[in-house]
């Protein structure tokens, strides 16, 4: 029997859902648990079928999703979630619900601040950092200076001072 589009739609929602809760729950325990959920009684064979287009759909958007896309849907559920706990600890609420809601905002805030830290989104960029650590090249009188220098004193050979300086610039380092 085929089902509506939007039908199957909630059907992987709740497959979505059950597998969050219990990743490794087998075919027949989750096709319980819709049949339970759903009020419906399914066959196996479509919730493996339905299943496996799930975990399709989940390495696809996987892929498509950099971390920062992920986090940024992280962030605007987080800021759903922290409105309603607000909306909550603003509230004429009993004392102990209050109370709860605040717990429960600054985990969900600590846990966001977790993720962003882990994922790396307060470090600087590559190429901001190779700027701190690489030294800009000396003006070629310094240089030459130095390499003289250094040839005066017997720690560079010949040979490499031909390598690292070109040919017209060697007058400069005998004089």
């Amino acid at each position: 029997m085929a089902h509506s589009p939007t039908y199957e739609i909630r059907v992987r929602r709740e497959i979505r859902d059950a597998l969050a809760i219990d990743p490794i729950a087998t075919i027949p325990e989750l096709t319980e648990r819709l049949n339970k959920r759903l009020n419906h009684s399914f066959d196996p064979r479509y919730i493996k079928k339905l299943t496996d287009k799930v975990a399709h759909q989940l390495i696809i958007e996987s892929d498509r999703l950099r971390i920062e896309d992920r986090m940024k849907v992280t962030r605007e559920n987080h800021r759903i979630a922290r409105d309603e706990l607000l909306r909550i600890l603003h509230s004429g609420a009993p004392s102990k619900d209050r109370v709860e809601a605040a717990k429960a905002l600054v985990m969900l805030d600590l846990a966001v601040f977790k993720a962003e830290i882990e994922t790396g989104m307060f470090k600087k960029p590559v190429d901001q950092l190779v700027k701190e650590y690489r030294y800009d090249p000396l003006p070629d009188e310094v240089r030459a200076v130095i390499i003289a220098s250094w040839k005066r004193g017997g720690l560079l050979p010949a040979a490499a001072i031909e390598q690292m300086v070109p040919a017209e610039a060697t007058e400069c380092l005998t004089t």
